[in-house]
């Protein structure tokens, strides 16, 4: 996720019905809130783009290798100030990362990982922007450990703060900054385009940034959408690329995307929905202490619950389909529960999504593996699974 990592940086109005608190487990997962009105697709002007369909056939085989996916969060991710190597991966908990976690992904049936990277307190803040050598020899020796598994690895941009929070008194982009952070963007994605480039394509898929909003508005983030798409096919043309949308990342804001015309790129949302249910408590409640669970927690599992997640699944596919008609392949990021309203509650939510999800043929990346906030189902210290039942219902048991 994206904000999912420090409750103190809650926004108190909109998400009140939050207690939890940051602790050693990381951030947690805020980042997947999105006001209720972005998920309505009656809310949202026609498309007017009369576009042809795409032939979408080389990112629709890569989205079925993506498959069954987890995200290693809190780890690369992690930190605040510059850093490299390993320094910052254990600060929120979720790292460092290690073989073991690639092994344990592996033998339980994940075809890949989603690898957040925080490209931002690793690359200079001023012209040429140079991304800091030994950070970019580990990210590239995790991902190896990765590829080498035969797992797909999914590389992207994750918690870039100088620019999501470069913002004015009303939460919108310091006009004045913004093309100094697009240029400062260009030339990170230069380096890492390049210093992966090696990579066969069907092994590593480079998404371009997470959960844009804020100081990076669907302006702004089209932008940067139609700056980096040449600079990373000069160096990776057969490469398959992903997209999310504003708003963290909702399906909804496909509406505001500006896509490549290309046949391999990948849409890219989040779910936490319903908010208040799947983010409730974060950091304050895991599985391991149920001692801490909220007592007054938001229940989830009627019949509407689920026609509702049904209808928010649907949807993706006709906006998809609306916007970028020839089948924009799905792959949905980032998702999951937290266990405050007790584990058998959070495994019908996921059972209950990955029927959806297979129905449709979308891939997925669970958030997360470890120390994540609550959302975890794996010890990093025993290199055990702690939450059997959520690894079930993921491999669809």
């Amino acid at each position: 996720m994206t904000m999912k990592k420090y409750l103190k940086f809650i926004i108190p109005t909109a998400l009140a019905f939050f207690v939890g608190c940051s602790d050693s487990s990381g951030e947690g997962n805020l980042t997947g809130y999105t006001p209720p009105s972005s998920s309505s697709v009656e809310e949202l002007p026609p498309s007017s783009s009369g576009k042809a369909p795409m032939d979408y056939s080389k990112a629709k085989a890569m989205n079925e290798k993506i498959g069954r996916g987890i995200n290693f969060g809190n780890a690369l991710d992690a930190g605040g100030t510059y850093c490299s190597g390993t320094e910052c991966e254990s600060t929120w908990g979720g790292g460092p990362i290690e073989q073991h976690f690639i092994t344990a992904a592996k033998s339980a049936g994940f075809n890949s990982v989603r690898l957040p990277v925080r490209w931002d307190i690793a690359a200079l803040h001023e012209a040429p922007y140079t991304v800091d050598a030994a950070f970019l020899a580990r990210v590239r020796e995790v991902v190896g450990w990765i590829t080498d598994a035969g797992l797909v690895c999914i590389l992207n941009m994750h918690h870039h703060n100088s620019f999501l929070d470069d913002v004015t008194e009303n939460n919108k982009p310091v006009a004045e900054n913004s093309e100094k952070h697009l240029t400062r963007i260009d030339s990170i994605w230069r380096q890492v385009a390049s210093y992966f480039a090696d990579i066969p394509n069907d092994k590593l898929v480079f998404e371009l940034f997470n959960e844009p909003r804020a100081g990076v508005s669907a302006d702004l983030h089209n932008q940067m959408i139609a700056r980096t798409f040449p600079i990373i096919r000069a160096s990776n043309p057969g490469r398959t690329i992903m997209y999310g949308a504003n708003d963290w990342n909702a399906f909804a804001g496909i509406s505001k995307l500006k896509l490549p015309e290309d046949g391999n790129i990948i849409f890219t949302p989040h779910y936490y929905q319903p908010a208040n249910y799947a983010l409730q408590g974060e950091n304050s409640c895991a599985p391991d202490d149920p001692s801490t669970w909220l007592e007054n927690s938001v229940t989830w599992g009627s019949t509407d619950d689920i026609q509702k997640m049904n209808d928010d699944l649907e949807k993706m596919r006709t906006l998809a389909d609306q916007y970028y008609p020839g089948g924009l392949p799905i792959n949905i990021g980032e998702f999951g529960v937290t266990p405050c309203d007790g584990l058998d509650s959070r495994v019908k939510w996921v059972k209950q999504f990955i029927k959806l999800a297979k129905l449709r043929g979308y891939s997925w990346n669970y958030w997360c593996l470890t120390n994540c906030g609550g959302y975890q189902i794996y010890d990093k210290r025993t290199e055990t699974w702690i939450d059997t039942l959520t690894l079930n219902a993921l491999m669809g048991k």
